[in-house]
């Protein structure tokens, strides 16, 4: 359980991040963009996975 909350916060974290440096980019290929909280969220969720991989095989 730890570790899922661990990782649900760390990516939370890393999509603020990501956010910062990539900015609004979803939906690609269309004019009219997301508004930035779903953009934090869409890039949460595609770094949740990578980032539980990671601390699930570092402890």
């Amino acid at each position: 359980m730890g570790l899922i909350v661990l990782s649900i916060v760390l990516s939370m974290i890393l999509g603020s991040c990501v956010w910062l440096i990539l900015g609004d980019k979803f939906p690609i290929k269309e004019e009219q963009k997301w508004p930035p909280l779903n953009n934090i969220v869409c890039y949460a969720l595609i770094s949740a996975v990578p980032v539980y991989l990671v601390i699930f095989f570092v402890f």
